[in-house]
């Protein structure tokens, strides 16, 4: 894994940097200047990803080849691929260029590889984390885009909330709460609600951080596609009682493969226990199910499933972005861990170069079944059964709506058509697309500017 280059070391190889400039046929021009470098790349979403198979041939399997600690690790368990690099080019003033092609409206993110260091650009303010790693972001402008924009219309509130709870060991945990304008105006008003929830790496900060839901809240309700709501979107890892760095004893950092603590069933039960009475009391709320949404991507998705089945009674509206609806999971039983298991035996087979790297950077993301096990519990499993019979009951008085998108070259896609299957052969209506892309943000996003349109009318 490349080191961050301080802010003092900058001054070593860089006296002024130039942000990226967005030109209008949409491509992105990028600007760095550092004469005393040797090689300079962009890392960046803008580019189509690498997955596994290409690391053997191209420049990523050639950087990471060239490097002592390199990337090839996490490329090799990337089940969704990385960021593609590109090479930047240098004039004889020491400017390093590199100009895109033109591409679609999103929210791209970004930061140079100087030599065998990873730079942010100074010149942009603008960063994100996505999971553990940090990048700088800019908008290209569109149609899609510009609900990812903050704009002059009125602004929501953004609170962090801790709230009680008995999950691991019995101490607060904290989440996001978004509250529309016009709450904090009209002292008397309730409001609907929508729990939005994170996938594996996530926590309490990444759908405001990297899915725009603010904003994208604040532009759909300004221009009257969306209802006033309030957004609750909780820390899902039961290992975590908030982001990375906030809690003293939590882990410092986020992790990919932390999805363990997710799949044991304990965030589950303790969701409608915990999060929901907490928000009814303290915050003006239609407290019934006609005003009652959740959606969450990927295992959030599958958190969604399983609340909304286990309690049929509280959601009028279900999204599921990219979940990974696994119909395998209808038993309490070590089979949904089948992930982590194939993981371990990849480590295993790995060179024992490669196994030492491993051993020492990524310990802590390598989970033991036993002790998780140990820790939480397999009593909370008991909601992963007879998932049939619940949907089952869920339908009976069925949703207003069930909603299902997922990327044609999502990795869950095949989870998601068998889910449909289930649900087609049980004669169950739900409102289902297949969209572009893959397993990432920009299809979160989009995801999520359709759902908040289809709620609450």
């Amino acid at each position: 894994m490349k080191k961050f280059v301080s802010t003092s070391c900058l001054l070593l190889f860089a006296t002024t940097l130039l942000a990226q400039v967005i030109n209008k046929d949409n491509s992105v021009t990028f600007y760095l200047n550092a004469p005393e470098a040797k090689k300079v790349y962009i890392e960046s979403n803008l580019f189509p990803k690498v997955h596994k198979k290409a690391l053997e041939k191209g420049l990523v399997g050639k950087i990471a080849n060239s490097t002592k600690k390199g990337r090839e690790f996490t490329q090799f368990v990337g089940s969704f691929g990385k960021d593609s690099l590109v090479e930047m080019y240098k004039d004889n003033n020491g400017i390093w260029t590199y100009r895109s092609q033109p591409s679609t409206d999103d929210l791209y993110t970004y930061r140079f590889i100087v030599d065998d260091s990873i730079l942010l650009d100074p010149k942009n303010k603008n960063q994100l984390r996505d999971v553990k790693d940090i990048y700088n972001y800019f908008i290209l402008p569109g149609p899609d885009s510009k609900y990812y924009q903050i704009k002059e219309v009125p602004h929501g509130k953004v609170e962090k909330v801790w709230y009680p709870s008995k999950i691991k060991d019995g101490k607060p945990r904290r989440m996001t709460v978004y509250l529309p304008a016009e709450y904090i105006k009209n002292k008397s008003k309730k409001y609907p609600v929508l729990y939005l929830l994170h996938g594996s790496g996530g926590d309490e900060d990444a759908w405001t951080e990297n899915g725009r839901a603010a904003e994208i809240l604040d532009n759909l309700i300004a221009e009257g596609k969306a209802k006033p709501m309030i957004v609750v979107m909780p820390n899902g890892l039961a290992d975590m009682h908030a982001a990375p760095g906030v809690y003293d004893g939590d882990q410092k950092e986020a992790s990919g493969l932390n999805l363990a603590s997710m799949s044991t069933g304990v965030t589950e039960y303790y969701f409608p226990l915990e999060v929901i009475p907490y928000i009814e009391k303290h915050y003006r709320i239609l407290a019934d199910k006609v005003h009652r949404a959740i959606a969450g991507y990927s295992l959030g998705g599958l958190h969604t499933i399983f609340i909304s089945a286990n309690n049929a009674d509280l959601f009028n509206y279900v999204g599921l972005f990219s979940a990974q609806s696994t119909n395998k999971i209808d038993h309490a039983s070590k089979m949904q861990y089948a992930m982590i298991g194939n993981l371990a035996k990849k480590v295993s087979n790995l060179s024992e170069k490669k196994a030492e790297w491993a051993k020492k950077h990524m310990q802590a993301e390598l989970v033991d079944d036993a002790e998780v096990f140990k820790e939480y519990g397999t009593e909370h499993m008991n909601l992963y059964r007879d998932l049939d019979k619940k949907l089952e009951v869920q339908f009976k008085n069925k949703p207003k709506l069930y909603f299902i998108r997922y990327g044609k070259n999502d990795f869950v896609y095949k989870l998601n058509q068998d889910f449909r299957k289930k649900l087609d052969q049980a004669g169950y209506q739900y409102d289902a697309k297949i969209t572009n892309g893959g397993h990432d943000w920009k299809n979160w996003r989009r995801y999520l500017v359709e759902y908040v349109q289809k709620l609450f009318k």
